[in-house]
C-alpha cells in the first residue's frame, strides 16, 4: 500500500469512529469513492510513464532522437522555425536513477524517489498532449564538450564528473559526495546524463533563432 493510499485509509478509520453506530454518512462514503478513484487514476498514469513498452509512439520517439531525414509519419510535429527550443533525444538522461529502481528499459518500473526517470517522461508526455511540442524547433540533446565542462568546473573535477563508477561507494568517494536521501548519483550513468544535460544547454544556446 502507498503512502497515499495508507493515507486515505486512515482518514476513513477516523470517519468511521466519529459516528456512534460505526457507519459513515453517504457523503463521506462518495467522497472516499470518489478520492480512492482519483489514486487508481494517479497510479496508472505512472505506472504507463515508467514502462517504456507502454509509451505512446510520438513519445517514444521524441525522447529517441530528432525525426529521420526522409520523414516518420509516427513522429510528432514541430516547428523548425520557432523561437522556442525543446530537447529531443533525452531519453539516456532516464538512466539517472536511484538506486532502488529497475532497469527503466524493462518497464515496470517503480520508484518513488523525486528524480525519477518517470518525472522528466510525464513533462515530454503533457508537452505532447497539450500541442505545445508543435509550436517548438526540435534541438537533438549532444554530450558536452570536456572544454565547455572546464568553463565553469576545474578540470579534476569534470574528468570525475563524468566518469563511470563499478559502484556507488567508489563513486561518492572520488567525487567526495555525501549525499542525503533525497539526493544520489549512480555510478553507472549519473555522469553520463550528467554530461548529456550539460552539452544540451550548450546545444539550445547556440542554436539558431532559439
Amino acid at each position: 500500500m502507498s503512502t497515499q493510499e495508507d493515507a486515505v485509509l486512515q482518514e476513513l478509520i477516523q470517519r468511521a469512529l466519529a459516528y456512534p453506530d460505526g457507519g459513515i454518512s453517504a457523503e463521506a462514503e462518495a467522497e472516499a469513492a470518489a478520492e480512492a478513484a482519483e489514486l487508481a487514476a494517479e497510479a496508472e498514469a505512472e505506472a504507463v510513464l515508467s514502462d517504456s513498452r507502454r509509451w505512446p509512439a510520438g513519445l517514444r520517439r521524441l525522447l529517441d532522437g530528432p525525426p529521420p531525414a526522409g520523414g516518420d509519419a509516427a513522429y510528432p510535429s514541430h516547428a523548425p522555425d520557432s523561437a522556442t527550443g525543446l530537447l529531443c533525444g533525452v531519453a539516456p538522461m532516464l538512466l539517472h536513477r536511484s538506486a532502488g529502481a529497475e532497469v527503466w528499459q524493462r518497464g515496470d518500473l517503480y520508484d518513488e524517489h523525486v528524480e525519477r526517470p518517470a518525472r522528466m517522461v510525464a513533462v515530454y508526455d503533457a508537452l505532447l498532449r497539450e500541442g505545445l511540442v508543435g509550436r517548438a524547433k526540435l534541438i537533438p540533446a549532444r554530450p558536452a564538450a570536456r572544454s565547455d565542462l572546464e568553463l565553469v568546473h576545474s578540470r579534476s573535477h569534470a574528468r570525475r564528473a563524468v566518469r563511470r563508477y563499478e559502484g556507488e561507494e567508489e563513486a561518492h568517494e572520488a567525487l567526495g559526495l555525501q549525499l542525503g536521501a533525497d539526493t544520489y548519483f549512480a555510478a553507472g550513468e549519473s555522469g553520463r546524463a550528467a554530461l548529456l544535460s550539460c552539452g544540451s544547454v550548450v546545444r539550445a544556446r547556440d542554436s539558431p533563432s532559439v
